[in-house]
């Protein structure tokens, strides 16, 4: 298991400089909620400032969209035979309603949609820290700098998250056996968001967790990651943040050297979670919807 700590600014406890840019983030972004890679940066909040402003120019605009669909078709894992049919499973064994099965499939969605968009910006800070040329390429289509809508989708939920040091009995064991099964020091948030139903991700994680150990899956894992830094190399915005430039921020070496060791965790968390959640999509709606844009 990974010893790396990450340290994380809460929504609720946000304050000021950083209050504003995960409010900004939402709306950027379309999502209801800052993810845990803005919430862990935000503890470093001179080189979080200057990282969203070196992103924020490209997020806005309609090819981080394209883009973000794109990786999010590449993220789709080769299907089972077998995929489980969950929402039976949890009508007839669990006593789930219909409102449930579809709360499962809302925080399935919310996260569908926002982790291409996260990937690709990880990528491109992790390669302007690098020193990688990120951005300033001219774009195929002049479409593709207009500006994106801004606010989340009005059917997108509200995940509430629960913090694993707080989860007792079945979740707190469920939570574990996430973490040393994974290898992980944490939990990932969408794990936490669907907490509330224990039947369901005791359930999901036994599935996920043997699709994890195929080949297909960790090909589909990989050319995700290829392709969300490709998408960020031709940002048509550059994204400048180098080693030295975080370094004029105040940030010490040994400060970077951890932002470095946070962005590369979430470049190998990311794709993996993400290809989880097309799998358990496919098993609670249908492989059917898996391929569809969430919200469209």
């Amino acid at each position: 298991m990974t010893g790396l700590l990450l340290d994380e600014i809460s929504e609720r406890a946000s304050s000021g400089r950083v209050a504003d840019i995960y409010e900004d983030i939402k709306q950027t972004l379309r999502t209801t909620q800052v993810n845990l890679i803005y919430r862990t940066l935000s503890v470093h909040e001179a080189y979080f400032a200057a990282a969203w402003e070196a992103l924020r120019p490209n997020a806005s605009i309609t090819y981080f969209e394209r883009c973000a669909d794109s990786l999010r078709m590449r993220m789709t894992p080769p299907m089972p035979e077998d995929v489980p049919d969950f929402e039976e499973v949890l009508e007839e064994e669990c006593g789930y309603s219909e409102e449930q099965i579809a709360g499962i499939d809302q925080i399935l969605d919310a996260y569908n949609y926002i982790n291409p968009k996260n990937l690709i910006l990880v990528d491109a800070l992790r390669g302007a820290l690098g020193g990688l040329k990120i951005g300033g390429v001219k774009p195929g289509f002049d479409e593709d700098l207009d500006p994106l809508p801004r606010a989340p989708y009005p059917a997108m939920a509200v995940p509430e998250l629960i913090q694993p040091e707080e989860a007792s009995g079945e979740i707190a064991e469920i939570f574990e056996r996430i973490q040393s099964e994974s290898g992980v020091r944490g939990v990932p948030s969408v794990w936490r968001a669907l907490a509330r139903y224990p039947e369901f991700v005791s359930r999901a994680w036994a599935f996920v967790r043997e699709e994890q150990k195929k080949k297909g899956f960790e090909i589909t894992v990989s050319l995700s990651q290829g392709a969300a830094g490709a998408a960020a190399q031709e940002f048509p915005h550059p994204v400048e943040l180098s080693r030295d430039q975080v370094r004029e921020l105040g940030c010490s070496d040994e400060e970077i050297d951890l932002i470095e060791k946070k962005l590369d965790h979430f470049i190998h968390l990311i794709p993996q979670t993400n290809v989880s959640i097309l799998l358990m999509k496919a098993a609670v709606a249908g492989e059917g919807k898996v391929r569809r844009k969430p919200f469209e």
